[in-house]
């Protein structure tokens, strides 16, 4: 038999498939388990901060959310994997500016990408970290398994 005949062995496992596979899956599985829930933030940054690490656990070295501090100038950590970050950090370079202009920063080994509530405004960003450099695509999915935090409105926040 010709090697054009041949099929390829089924991928097994999530981790094998291509990166657009890994984001879908990841997609169709919390779509489903959020419909059947209220929406909270909360539970929703750790979901997907579980599921994107388990997907894409090689090559990408640590992923996790920055929740904007109420006096907005600097972040603590939210979820992560493979562990939380261990301190707040400040509100400049590369994370200020997905926080200031709504863009994701990629096209390097760590990707920024913020994170909008109902009202349009930026809560949060998520950082993922890689051994390979993220690109485009990467961006365009990752934005789109925020999609669903467009849904739930979160207070600005609040100087003590």
């Amino acid at each position: 038999m010709s090697d054009e005949y041949r099929q390829e062995p089924p991928l097994k496992d999530i981790r094998e498939r291509p990166s657009r596979a890994r984001y879908d899956k990841i997609k169709s599985t919390l779509d489903l388990k959020w419909r059947r829930r209220a929406l909270q933030s909360e539970r929703m940054t750790r979901e997907l901060t579980d599921h994107l690490f388990e997907a894409f656990e090689n090559p990408w070295t640590w992923c996790g959310f920055w929740l904007l501090q109420p006096d907005g100038k600097a972040f603590q950590p939210g979820p992560a994997r493979p562990a939380p970050a261990p301190a707040a950090i400040a509100n400049e370079g590369a994370i200020a500016e997905a926080l200031r202009s709504g863009d994701s920063k990629s096209g390097s080994t760590t990707i920024f990408v913020p994170v909008f509530d109902k009202n349009a405004r930026v809560w949060a960003v998520f950082e993922a970290r890689s051994s390979a450099v993220f690109d485009d695509m990467d961006a365009r999915w990752i934005e789109r398994l925020f999609k669903p935090f467009q849904t739930i409105e979160k207070l600005p926040p609040q100087a003590p």
